[in-house]
């Protein structure tokens, strides 16, 4: 192996473990004020479900909405734009891919990052 080829190949296999640490979830919580300042730009953002809210539920018993709290302990209306993850309902912190309109944040798509328990 070539001089340069061992100086390459541990730059590129640290670059590459630093990319695998970012896109790992984190169970940080976000703020929606941030989204707020983008527009209707979507984006993702960490929150904690409000439970001492209601889901709020279509005909078939589906989960259509919720509530949740940022960083802030700011609470806003969560509209799901596709059907609610199963266990929805027993998780704690999820992440949030949409945008804000006025205090509702439109959801374009949900995932679990922390189950209560």
């Amino acid at each position: 192996m070539s001089s340069q080829a061992k100086l390459i190949l541990p730059v590129v296999l640290f670059f590459v473990a630093y990319a695998i640490f970012l896109l790992l979830p984190s169970d940080d919580l976000g703020s929606f004020d941030s989204v707020r300042a983008s527009g209707e730009i979507n984006q993702s953002v960490n929150v904690m479900i409000d439970k001492s809210r209601d889901f709020e539920r279509d005909r078939f018993n589906n989960i259509v909405g919720f509530y949740a709290l940022d960083k802030f302990n700011k609470s806003a209306k969560i509209g799901l734009g596709e059907p609610a993850p199963k266990d929805l309902e027993n998780a704690l912190i999820v992440e949030l891919f949409g945008h804000m309109h006025g205090d509702n944040f439109i959801c374009k798509r949900i995932t679990i990052v922390k189950m209560a328990g």
